[in-house]
C-alpha cells in the first residue's frame, strides 16, 4: 500500500534531524516552506508535525513555530522535562534563548523538553504543571512570573517527588535548585562605570522590585555606591516613577545618571524624558541589565549589563539532570552565569563634574 504522504514528510524531517542537518534547538522551516518543499497541503504537514511533536522529536510553540530537540533513545523510553514559563511578553526574544539552551542540553541527555506557556495568573500555572504531572514528566524547569506568590505550586510538584528547578528568579525563603545570572556583580560593574564617568548623583530605577533578582541588582548599586564613598537613600530607589518629576530632578542637576533594573524600564523612561525635551545622554545618562534584543536596535544605543541567556538554559538543563539523576547532593544548588558590561550610546562622562 501507498504510505500516507504525512508519513512521509515525517520520515523525512527525522532523516534530517539524524543525519545533523536539523540540529537540536534549530528552529524548523515555516509550514508555508515544508508545503512548497515536499508538496503537500498544510493539513499533510501538521499531521506530521504533530506526531514529531508527540513523540518528543520537536516542540511546537504556539505563533514561534516547531524546534528539535534531538533524536529519541532507541528504547524509545519516555525521557520528558516540562518547562513551565509564567511570562509577561511570550514575544520576547530572551526566552527563546533559554529554551534554545535548555533543548540543546536537555537532548545530549536524550530528553526531550515540552514547554507550557503560563502567564502571572496562579491558576494558570499550576493547571499546566498538573497537565505536565499527568504526562509523567522526569523533571520541570520553571520560569515564575513571581516566585513567593507560586510556592503552592511547587509544592505540588514536591508532593509528587517529582525535581524541579527555577529559571532567573527564585523565593529565598523556599530553598531550590536555580540558573539564572550574577545580579549583584553585573549591577557592580554598571554602577561603577557610572562613577568613572564622573556621576555621583545616581538613582536606580526598578522595574518589579518584589523579585529578588531586582533585589539583588539594587544591593550591587548600593555596595558600589557606597565603595565609592557616595550615600544611598530611599530617595534613591524608584519603584514608581513621576516622570514630570524626574524630569525636573534631571533639569535641576539632582540627577545626572540612571541606573535601570532592566532594559524594559530603561528603554520606557528614554521613551518617557525624551518626550519631555531631554537628551539622553547629554542631560542624564542612562543604562540598563539584560542586554534584551531591541537595546541595540534603538535611536540610542542602550548601555546595559548583558546575560547570556542560553547559557542560563543550558546550566538549567545540565543540572536538572543531575538532579533527576541523583548526582546532586545539595538540595538548593545555584548556578550563576557571569555577566558583561556593553557600552553604547545612553551613557557618557558628566559634563557637569
Amino acid at each position: 500500500m501507498t504510505e500516507p504522504k504525512y508519513e512521509t514528510v515525517k520520515q523525512a524531517l527525522q532523516q534530517q534531524i539524524q543525519a545533523g542537518k536539523l540540529q537540536p534547538g534549530d528552529k524548523l522551516p515555516h509550514e508555508e516552506d515544508l508545503m512548497k518543499q515536499f508538496k503537500v497541503s498544510g493539513i499533510t504537514i501538521r499531521k506530521a508535525l504533530t506526531e514529531l511533536a508527540d513523540e518528543g522529536v520537536i516542540t511546537r510553540i504556539k505563533r514561534k513555530g516547531s524546534f528539535v530537540n534531538g533524536t529519541q533513545p532507541a528504547d524509545h523510553s519516555s525521557h520528558l522535562i516540562a518547562f513551565i514559563l509564567s511570562a509577561e511578553d511570550n514575544f520576547d526574544v530572551s526566552y527563546m534563548k533559554i529554551i534554545k539552551g535548555a533543548q540543546q542540553a536537555a537532548a545530549e541527555f536524550n530528553y526531550s523538553l515540552i514547554v507550557e506557556w503560563s502567564n502571572e495568573n496562579l491558576a494558570v500555572e499550576q493547571a499546566s504543571i498538573q497537565k505536565m504531572l499527568d504526562r509523567k514528566v522526569d523533571g520541570f524547569l520553571i520560569y515564575p512570573f513571581d516566585p513567593v506568590r507560586s510556592k503552592d505550586n511547587y509544592q505540588l510538584i514536591e508532593q509528587n517527588s517529582i525535581p524541579y528547578l527555577l529559571v532567573d528568579r527564585y523565593n529565598v525563603d523556599h530553598p531550590s535548585y536555580f540558573s539564572g545570572c550574577d545580579n549583584y556583580d553585573g549591577a557592580i560593574l554598571a554602577t561603577r562605570e557610572l562613577i568613572r564617568l564622573k556621576h555621583t548623583k545616581i538613582k536606580f530605577a526598578s522595574y518589579h522590585f518584589f523579585l529578588h533578582s531586582e533585589q539583588e541588582r539594587f544591593a550591587g548599586y548600593c555596595s558600589a555606591m557606597r565603595q565609592a564613598g557616595l550615600t544611598v537613600t530611599d530617595e534613591d530607589l524608584l519603584t514608581r516613577i513621576d516622570y514630570d518629576g524626574l524630569a525636573d530632578s534631571i533639569l535641576k542637576r539632582e540627577v545626572t545618571a540612571l541606573f535601570c533594573s532592566n532594559d524594559k524600564i530603561a528603554i520606557e523612561i528614554i521613551g518617557q524624558l525624551t518626550g519631555r525635551g531631554l537628551k539622553i545622554p547629554q542631560d542624564v545618562s542612562i543604562i540598563g541589565f539584560d542586554d534584551w534584543d531591541h537595546s541595540s536596535n534603538l535611536s540610542i544605543g542602550l548601555s546595559t549589563v548583558r546575560q547570556n541567556f542560553e547559557e542560563i538554559g543550558r546550566n538549567a538543563a545540565n543540572l536538572l539532570n543531575q538532579v533527576i539523576r541523583g548526582k546532586t547532593h545539595s538540595s538548593n544548588t545555584k548556578i550563576l552565569s557571569g555577566v558583561t558590561l556593553v557600552i553604547r550610546e545612553s551613557t557618557s562622562e558628566n559634563p557637569y563634574a
